[in-house]
């Protein structure tokens, strides 16, 4: 049989490559259901293009491998890229061959890796999708059209999935390094030529979809400037498009992550009384270098001599790193971490982490509304200080009983920030601030911080929201947050209140695992906790809180939880299912 055509294949083979490529896109867009608002013409339009790469295949069952790769990047023995990394990184240049089977390499990770944890009706549907591709590559391959097949659709195909898959997964993560450990090490920015990175779809920015699995390729760009650039400073490692894989990457993370990670000794400085019961201390680092960077709103882990730890703001200006402030306030019905703290001494030696920020001062907008309650000025002079130096317009009040209660009263007179404050004494035994006021003018480049107890940011919250402020411009901190790392994770009871059934949710399984493999269809985009498709009611039962979707103020009410990541605290959790 003989095939006639006028234009070469070299020139054929590059267009249908990539045409492979292209259909890949919705695909993998469709599986985070990020490719129609509608949920049904997101998956047809979705099955529609995974037809096109592999007959048989469909939105469904991607999405369930491809979420599975998102939760368990880099595990050897659950994620189903794993081997399309560690083949060509360990076996160079041979291991490149298997991009050519991808499909052979998801019936292994299926029957052998992760085959109990699959809900049948995924088994089914995923092995459709490999007989179904078998059986139509059998049949032409057996046909008298063999050639024709072989040179015009086996052949590029494969190519084309050989080039997804080295552009989805070998050159974007390394071998072994698992997601939960190092996120920001994890993936890899692409470089390359800016028109060959162009044709990439988005993929040279893939650490971006990780991250934020949601959103679409053409969103990646924007996504830059989120969190005052966030991303820009987690020092991701980038590599080129093509270059020889480093065997050696993941003991270079783990090195500089312990780097990153030691804990500073410092020494006692200096030790003022600057209010009521609140005692301003400066910190310097022991060996005279400066302190690492901060921003505004950060706090640090002090280790007390009794081996207690505590979180305390930073208070002193981001610029200053020659030293690091806190005040404490002194409460004798607390549980004795303040008590310490106020009978250390000048020249005393302590041993503090290195700063984190979970009250992140947003620098895009023009304009701020800071509001603190008692000593929950902490984090708004930190604040204060970077808007002043950004030459924002800003007004810092501060709520409190009475004068003598207020810290650094004169500093507050004589900062550069001065004209931009205003104090609010109590009257009567009530808050005077007048919050129809202060908040009486809704703006869309506006945000409003505030910290101090739970009652009174609720209190705040309430109001801004009933004089017209968005949720999503109304940024808090708790002094009852509980900043310790997450829990190791336990089994518990799930019981399901519009079911009326009870299972069993293990160890080393999701809420939503669980779920699927009783059969029980439940709406999710990303398992990572940050797109909020799953958040649920619940009804009783204590949530131990892995997401970055909920607020604090939520996290604390109890009330929701993300099912693909939180927990059970306890030995029981009745959500509303």
């Amino acid at each position: 049989m003989h095939l006639s055509y006028d234009v070469p294949l070299w020139m054929i083979y590059p267009i249908m490559i990539f045409g492979f490529y292209t259909a890949f896109t919705p695909l993998h867009d469709a599986s985070h259901k990020a490719l129609s608002s509608n949920p049904f013409m997101n998956d047809l339009l979705g099955t529609i293009a995974a037809f096109l790469l592999t007959p048989g295949n469909n939105a469904a069952g991607y999405r369930y491998i491809h979420m599975t790769h998102h939760r368990y990047v880099g595990n050897k023995d659950l994620d189903p890229d794993e081997l399309l990394v560690h083949l060509p990184t360990h076996y160079f240049p041979f291991g490149y061959l298997v991009l050519l089977v991808p499909d052979i390499l998801l019936g292994y990770w299926l029957f052998f890796k992760i085959w109990k944890r699959t809900p049948t009706k995924m088994k089914l549907n995923i092995l459709g999708i490999l007989l179904i591709s078998a059986a139509f590559n059998i049949y032409w391959l057996t046909s008298p059209y063999w050639y024709e097949f072989l040179i015009l659709f086996f052949i590029p195909n494969r190519l084309g999935l050989a080039y997804i898959a080295y552009f989805f997964s070998t050159i974007q993560h390394e071998d072994g390094e698992i997601w939960e450990n190092h996120p920001f090490q994890a993936t890899f920015k692409i470089k390359g030529n800016f028109f060959f990175l162009k044709s990439l779809l988005g993929q040279a920015n893939h650490h971006f979809h990780h991250f934020m699995p949601h959103i679409p390729w053409f969103k990646y760009k924007a996504v830059l400037e989120l969190a005052n650039g966030v991303f820009k400073k987690q020092a991701i490692p980038e590599k080129s498009a093509f270059e020889v894989l480093d065997k050696h990457f993941l003991e270079k993370v783990i090195e500089k992550s312990a780097k990153e990670n030691r804990t500073i000794k410092v020494e006692i400085t200096a030790i003022n009384d600057t209010a009521k019961d609140i005692k301003h201390f400066s910190f310097k680092a022991l060996d005279g270098e400066k302190l690492p960077k901060f921003t505004a709103g950060s706090h640090i882990m002090i280790t007390l001599p009794s081996g207690k730890t505590r979180a305390y703001s930073l208070v002193n200006p981001p610029y200053d790193r020659h030293q690091y402030q806190i005040a404490v306030k002194l409460e004798p019905n607390g549980k004795g971490g303040s008590k310490e703290m106020h009978e250390l001494s000048v020249g005393d030696g302590l041993t503090i982490s290195r700063p984190k920020n979970n009250f992140v001062l947003y620098e895009q907008v023009q304009k701020y509304t800071l509001i603190a309650g008692g000593i929950g000025i902490t984090p708004l002079l930190s604040m204060a200080h970077r808007l002043a130096e950004l030459e924002k317009h800003f007004e810092l009040h501060i709520c409190a009983k009475a004068i003598e209660n207020i810290p650094f009263q004169y500093e507050l007179k004589h900062w550069s920030f001065a004209p931009n404050v205003e104090i609010h004494l109590n009257k009567n035994g009530k808050n005077a601030i007048n919050l129809s006021r202060v908040l009486a003018t809704p703006d869309k480049e506006s945000l409003v911080y505030v910290c101090g107890p739970s009652g009174f940011n609720n209190w705040v919250k309430d109001s801004a929201l009933g004089l017209g402020w968005q949720p999503e411009q109304i940024k808090q901190e708790l002094f009852s947050l509980n900043l310790n790392e997450f829990a190791p994770t336990k089994a518990f009871e799930l019981v399901l209140n519009k079911k009326g059934k009870t299972i069993t949710v293990e160890k080393d399984l999701t809420i939503i695992d669980a779920l699927l493999l009783n059969n029980i269809k439940v709406d999710y985009t990303c398992l990572q906790g940050t797109c909020g498709t799953c958040i649920a009611n619940v009804v009783e039962g204590e949530v131990d809180h892995r997401d970055s979707v909920l607020s604090e103020t939520e996290k604390m009410a109890g009330k929701k939880m993300c099912l693909c990541v939180s927990r059970a605290k306890l030995d029981k959790l009745v959500i509303d299912v």
